[in-house]
Formats: C-alpha cells, structure tokens, sequence
C-alpha cells in the first residue's frame, strides 16, 4: 500500500471518527424523534466506497488524462446510484426515521465528498 494512499485512509477514519463523537453527541442532545439507528452502518457504508473508489482512483491516475476523466466521472455516478439505493431503500422500510436518516446522510456524504475531491485534487497536483 502506497503512502498516499495511507494518509488518505487514516484521514478517512479520523473523519469517520469526529462523525462518530458528532453522533453520539447529537443523539445524547437531541429527541429521540431525531435519531436514526442506521449511522454506524452509514459511516461503515461511507469508509467502505470511498476507500475502494480512492484505490480504484490510484490505479487510473496511471493512465492518459481522458481515461481517468472518464473513470472519476462513471465511478461518482455509480456512487452516487448506489447512496441513492440505499436511501430508497431505508426509507421505505424505515419511514419513521426519514427525516434523521436524510439529514444524517447528507452530512456523512458531504464530509466525505470533500475529503476524497480533496485527495483527488492534491493527487493531481504532484
């Protein structure tokens, strides 16, 4: 395993870490009606596809530009129909958590989503 791709793991579990004390600390604060069951699984959802697509990440940037253009684009919307299955399917069996299960996966997905567009661009860079 290269460096790289080390820091960028390490980083992923202390963000997946701080979401964790985060959620903790909104479920000890907040009303019940604002909890959802499903956050570890969110964060073991999230650590998962993002290390797996940074991997995959690493093994395109060694070809020609356009390829990689074309990975980064196809894997995102693949990720993203995949969130989106998940979402559909929580929320139909789960609905009385709608509203803590969406606001929960918008903040896992954006706390990621900048982490790895981040190391993507960095990447790039060097």
């Amino acid at each position: 395993m290269n460096q790289k791709y080390q820091s960028f793991f390490l980083k992923q579990f202390g963000l997946a870490a701080i979401l964790a004390a985060l959620s903790f600390y909104a479920q000890a604060k907040l009303d019940p009606a604002w909890h959802t069951r499903a956050w570890p699984f969110l964060l073991i959802l999230f650590l998962s596809v993002n290390s797996l697509l940074f991997w995959m990440n690493q093994k395109a940037q060694n070809k020609k530009f356009s390829s990689f253009a074309n990975y980064f684009m196809l894997a995102s919307s693949l990720k993203l129909i995949l969130y989106l299955g998940v979402i559909v399917a929580y929320l139909y069996y789960f609905r009385s958590e709608t509203i803590p299960f969406l606001i929960t996966i918008f903040v896992y997905y954006m706390a990621f989503t900048f982490l790895e567009v981040g190391a993507v661009i960095k990447k790039n860079k060097s």
